[in-house]
């Protein structure tokens, strides 16, 4: 199914709201280099996507240290967008990541994205997810046994830690690592996951 995420409540994120939040968090993306190399070593991926990449911190973790691995990235805030593409980052502006991302890649995933899906499409979002990766899956979110709203700048239901992992493998996917995602990424947990 592919989602319409115009019927989600990304508007805020391509809105002066996410304008905001890219500003607010300039993430010293170098301490994110230890874990993109443990993430590396564990599924010698030579080709990776990220969904909602805001500014390309991971992207730009991931390039400096494999500089010969395919990176691409979309975001539906042009700013952020704009940030990226200085860092010299293939990313792409828009909304419908199926629509507009060529191919298939080795890894995808999202690190603070899926908790701002609404309950109604996060499925649908990680099912699409899963259709543009020949392997992996990745997903590096706020974690808890159930959905659980977290009321974020004023906010209520645009933020949700949620059971992640069990998701992905309700959708059929294999588990094969998680746990902290350590430094660089507030608090986040991390689900690394293989397509049968």
């Amino acid at each position: 199914m592919r989602v319409d995420f115009n019927q989600t409540g990304v508007e805020l994120w391509s809105s002066e709201f996410g304008n905001d939040y890219t500003n607010r968090n300039q993430v010293d993306w170098r301490k994110r280099m230890p874990f993109w190399k443990m993430i590396e070593e564990r599924t010698g991926a030579r080709s990776y996507f990220e969904l909602g990449c805001n500014a390309g911190w991971n992207l730009s973790a991931i390039r400096r240290q494999f500089p010969d691995v395919n990176v691409v990235g979309s975001d539906i805030n042009e700013q952020a967008s704009r940030q990226a593409h200085m860092a010299r980052l293939n990313v792409i502006n828009m909304l419908d990541f199926t629509k507009e991302v060529p191919g298939t890649f080795e890894l995808v995933f999202t690190a603070g994205v899926l908790i701002h899906i609404e309950p109604e499409h996060v499925k649908d979002v990680m099912q699409d997810l899963i259709n543009k990766s020949l392997r992996w899956i990745l997903a590096v979110e706020y974690a808890a046994e159930r959905e659980t709203i977290v009321e974020y700048r004023g906010h209520t239901e645009k933020c949700w830690k949620r059971p992640y992992g069990e998701m992905y493998k309700a959708l059929g996917l294999k588990l094969v690592d998680h746990g902290a995602a350590g430094d660089g990424f507030d608090n986040c947990h991390y689900w690394l996951l293989e397509k049968p």
